[in-house]
């Protein structure tokens, strides 16, 4: 009986140990946590400035404070806006509102600016939440940056 025992809890041991192995070895796609989508490296998302995901939609921007998660549908009626390189800024082509290259609210009939979403490093790779939106700043607050170039949608 006391050999019984003995196997059990060393068989449990094993299996724990390489549970906890498996984690380690596992490393960087191990996310945040349930409902976290990886976006790709902190490098690609650094060489690609702004990377569109299209599976939540979202845009992820790579900003000299960090990244920036952005919901990829306007704050009017939920529709579509792409990134524009031509401006730096996010259009809506339905509608016209435009938001700046960090998505606070520029021009057009949106209430406010494009609502975000939380972005986590771990190890190089980079998670977003697209589960938990918060609310756009409302328009005026902070001031839009300037467009560098012209706009791909005119309204």
């Amino acid at each position: 009986m006391r050999r019984i025992a003995l196997t059990v809890i060393g068989a449990a041991l094993g299996v724990a140990v390489l549970i906890i192995a498996y984690g380690l070895l596992r490393g960087s796609d191990v996310g945040p946590g349930v409902g976290w989508i990886r976006v790709g490296t902190t490098q690609e998302l650094d060489q690609a400035h702004v990377t569109f995901v299209a599976s939540i939609p979202a845009y992820v921007v790579a900003t000299p404070e960090g990244l920036i998660g952005l919901y990829a549908k306007s704050t009017q009626l939920g529709e579509p806006v792409t990134y524009c390189a031509s401006s730096g800024y996010f259009e809506d082509q339905m509608h016209g509102s435009k938001f700046d290259g960090v998505g606070d609210y520029a021009l057009g009939p949106a209430p406010r600016g494009l609502d975000r979403l939380q972005v986590r490093t771990v190890g190089n790779d980079v998670w977003v939440l697209p589960q938990d939106l918060l609310q756009g700043a409302p328009r005026g607050t902070p001031r839009p940056s300037k467009p560098i170039g012209p706009f791909c949608v005119m309204n």
